[in-house]
């Protein structure tokens, strides 16, 4: 603590850039910020001028994704249209896999969704935050390793595509704020940095970044847990509350849940929290009363959680 951040990240910005792809071709388009949300707000006011638009992930017949897109889009003056607008947007976001509808897209339909829907010269902002529980091959899904398509893409229609990260998620230290972002060419990258303000992260956060890449034993007992404890708890609630719809990946850190009804929702959401389980109601942010979000816990922590449910039991 005793002295100033390394202001070039390094060797977090070293040692994250390797782990993301060991053939080392990453570096020089890459770089750090305070979790993802500087990252969002600094790409966004770097975009050409149009609306935002976001990306794909529809559940009843509305399109929901992570919000904070859309609010910096909002901070920097920019109107909203629907993801099927036909409507040239200056910048879209695609969250892939989609927090928190759980919607994927694998790599190859997400390239053509880019290519076909999107605006010529507009940037598409990708957010593969939650993607690298998908598994050790994580990253045969992540658009990091299309360096030639992305090129291509930006040479033959304008497409600027940024590929961002929040490591906050997987790595469970949303307090100490660590993001990452792969823009489309360097030009892109020395222009982001201009916006970037100066010893964006602290110590802890770059000491961290360093270190935690190292634990591949952490990587592989969430791969293993999570479909385990996710498939655990929805055979559950199809036992106890069999009206409800689960949605998402099996392999997904949470549980998009449809309960059918927004006043059970909001129950849901109330004897969560009296027991000491938060949950997330879709009704805050997302508009979307029936449902709510659940995430993957420990089997005892989850039971906690479900048996507060046990007064909904004779309502579904």
């Amino acid at each position: 603590m005793e002295h100033y951040p390394a202001a070039d990240f390094e060797p977090a910005l070293s040692s994250l850039s390797h782990w993301l792809s060991p053939s080392g071709d990453l570096k020089e388009r890459f770089t750090l910020g305070n979790g993802a949300s500087e990252i969002i707000d600094i790409v966004t006011r770097l975009s050409p001028k149009g609306p935002f638009k976001p990306g794909p992930s529809v559940i009843d017949n509305i399109s929901v994704q992570y919000m904070e897109y859309q609010r910096s889009a909002e901070a920097d003056g920019r109107s909203v249209i629907p993801y099927d607008s036909n409507e040239k947007e200056g910048i879209s976001a695609i969250i892939n896999p989609c927090n928190p509808t759980g919607v994927f897209l694998e790599k190859e339909s997400l390239k053509e969704h880019i290519s076909k829907k999107h605006s010529e010269n507009s940037f598409v902002l990708v957010d593969e935050s939650m993607l690298p529980w998908y598994g050790e091959n994580w990253r045969e899904q992540s658009l990091i390793g299309e360096k030639q398509w992305i090129e291509n893409l930006l040479t033959e229609k304008g497409i600027s595509v940024w590929i961002i990260h929040s490591w906050t998620k997987i790595w469970c230290c949303p307090g100490i704020r660590l993001g990452s972002v792969v823009a489309p060419t360097k030009q892109h990258m020395v222009e982001f940095k201009k916006k970037q303000v100066p010893w964006s992260l602290n110590n802890v956060a770059l000491a961290f970044a360093n270190e935690v890449v190292k634990d591949h034993s952490y990587m592989v007992k969430t791969w293993e847990v999570t479909k385990q404890w996710r498939q655990e708890t929805i055979q559950r609630i199809a036992t106890h509350l069999p009206t409800w719809k689960c949605y998402g990946q099996s392999w997904l850190s949470w549980i998009w849940i449809d309960t059918g009804d927004a006043m059970v929702a909001k129950k849901a959401e109330e004897l969560a929290l009296a027991a000491g389980m938060p949950i997330r109601p879709g009704s805050k942010g997302y508009k979307m009363d029936k449902f709510i979000r659940i995430g993957v816990r420990k089997p005892e922590e989850q039971m906690q959680l479900l048996q507060s449910w046990e007064p909904l039991h004779h309502k579904t």
